[in-house]
């Protein structure tokens, strides 16, 4: 028993040290967004924040963009978030079913993407050829479908009782209803787990806004953070103390940092009781 508990306050030390070592990062991310950045470049700044203040986060939020950007990465999440799933729930539906005719071609063709893609190029081509550039849209569809997604979901509809659906058949219900009304509840735990990756995925997407997108109106969060920490430094480069008299870059980049990634950590602890199941997805058969 004393071996047991001796080994366990081990394991706990460990996981807590690991922890800690995880947070640290952003919490000195934190400290430094509202500290004096001549005391963190002096190596003052430790444990708590130094020459408290917030004017680099009002200097963000007082660009009216700021808002603009915010609700674009907002729609792009809750769209790109809506139809991901939507499509890779269906299509993982149907393959997780044995009498699918040509069900292993269909496998081996989604396999192969995982190891081969066109390249920026000719993705690039295709977005522009199907009118896509310059839309919402061009951020959601060429990145709707994750092959490593269905092969979870996949996987995890095939461990569901083929009992149910039977019985589901014999009292009437159609194929959409059993999708909707059994897999669906029962592979929440799945659905949850993978729409965080999603959602975190088009939350900090960039290179692709970058790629697919000119107007203002599309700007989202992270170009926006990134144009004006760009700004700040080009002020510092050319002597401009007028810019850079109240606020400095390092206050930027770390107000910018916390920012975008305070909104997907509000929303973790919601989804926190699905992730341990959801990660096991296929894990133990039988």
């Amino acid at each position: 028993m004393s071996i047991k508990l001796s080994a366990n306050l081990w394991i706990g030390a460990l996981l807590t040290a690991f922890a800690i070592l995880t947070f640290l990062p952003f919490y000195y991310v934190m400290l430094a967004s509202v500290s004096d950045s001549n005391l963190i470049k002096e190596g003052e700044l430790l444990l708590l924040p130094r020459g408290f203040n917030l004017k680099a986060y009002g200097l963000i939020f007082d660009n009216p963009q700021f808002l603009h950007s915010f609700m674009v990465t907002v729609t792009r999440t809750v769209l790109g978030l809506g139809v991901n799933l939507l499509l890779q729930l269906t299509i993982a539906y149907a393959l997780s079913k044995r009498y699918l005719p040509g069900r292993k071609a269909f496998m081996l063709y989604i396999i192969i993407t995982m190891m081969f893609n066109g390249g920026i190029v000719p993705t690039f081509l295709i977005v522009k050829a199907t009118g896509l550039i310059d839309t919402i849209w061009a951020l959601v569809i060429p990145t709707a479908i994750s092959t490593w997604n269905v092969i979870l979901l996949r996987t995890f509809f095939e461990n569901v009782p083929d009992s149910l659906e039977e019985s589901a058949k014999i009292d009437g219900a159609n194929d959409i209803y059993i999708f909707a009304k059994i897999y669906l509840p029962l592979s929440l735990p799945a659905i949850m787990t993978i729409g965080l990756f999603i959602a975190v995925h088009h939350w900090n997407a960039f290179m692709d806004a970058v790629i697919y997108t000119s107007s203002a109106d599309l700007k989202v969060l992270q170009l926006f953070l990134r144009d004006m920490v760009i700004q700040m430094e080009m002020a510092a480069l050319m002597g401009d103390m007028s810019a850079m008299s109240e606020v400095s870059s390092l206050s930027i980049r770390t107000a910018s940092i916390f920012l975008a990634s305070l909104p997907i950590i509000a929303v973790y602890p919601f989804i926190q009781r699905f992730f341990v199941k959801g990660v096991m997805v296929g894990a133990v058969k039988g």
